[in-house]
């Protein structure tokens, strides 16, 4: 089965009406959406009415940018951006941080994104967070996940045990990796999909990847795919 998930969906207007397209043109089959950003809420009702399949695309990474958080989820998240950083690494000072704090702000997004969009059909993480080893441990059993990006460098026994207990595709692939038009190694990677569960990530804000995934080559290739969506799995 391939699922094509385009993430970052409320992020902002560009990004919600990026996703929507690409949709509504057969080019993705999944998208990830994040809460208390500037367009979560718009998000939420293009995905519900057009049955988009929604993850929740976990931040804790970034302020949030939208209106109406309450103060202590606000707060929760300025410690854990503080510690994670733009990009998902740990602080210089080193240490995770604690497991209550994860454990909490988490909670947050998710009570959020249900209020918005109903259940995820799955969890993956801005910048990859979800597979920090701060953030995997605490994530819910029930929830599928991504694996960590084919391109990754190795895991770590811990990251491979906690895999483990999870729902998921058997690997994810960028679409910069896989589109020849993004210097990738050309569309034959899609035919893993025949064999097992293969994700390719997307961004549609990106003009370079929304041209590669409206392009007619995608969607052909596409149409011989056993396409699906976390939903699937």
């Amino acid at each position: 089965m391939l699922i094509i998930n385009a993430d970052d969906m409320g992020a902002s207007p560009s990004t919600t009406e990026a996703v929507a397209e690409c949709f509504a043109a057969g080019a993705i089959t999944s998208t990830s959406a994040m809460v208390w950003m500037p367009d979560s809420e718009h998000a939420a009702q293009l995905a519900l009415a057009s049955g988009l399949s929604v993850g929740m695309h976990l931040n804790f990474t970034l302020p949030f940018a939208g209106g109406d958080v309450p103060e202590e989820a606000r707060a929760r998240q300025l410690c854990l951006t503080a510690i994670f950083g733009a990009h998902g690494g740990a602080d210089d000072n080193g240490g995770a941080p604690p497991a209550q704090l994860v454990a909490s702000a988490l909670a947050d997004q998710l009570e959020q994104f249900r209020e918005l969009f109903g259940e995820p059909t799955h969890l993956d993480g801005h910048h990859h967070i979800h597979v920090h080893p701060a953030v995997l441990g605490q994530l819910p059993r029930n929830l599928a996940i991504r694996p960590p990006l084919t391109t990754a460098g190795r895991r770590t026994f811990g990251q491979r045990w906690l895999m483990r207990r999870f729902r998921r595709p058997d690997a994810c692939i960028p679409l910069e990796r896989v589109h020849p038009a993004l210097g990738g190694a050309g569309l034959g990677i899609l035919e893993q999909a025949r064999t097992r569960t293969l994700e390719v990530m997307v961004h549609p804000v990106l003009q370079r990847e929304r041209d590669a995934l409206l392009g007619s080559g995608w969607l052909e290739a596409l149409a011989t795919m056993p396409l699906g969506s976390y939903r699937d799995l």
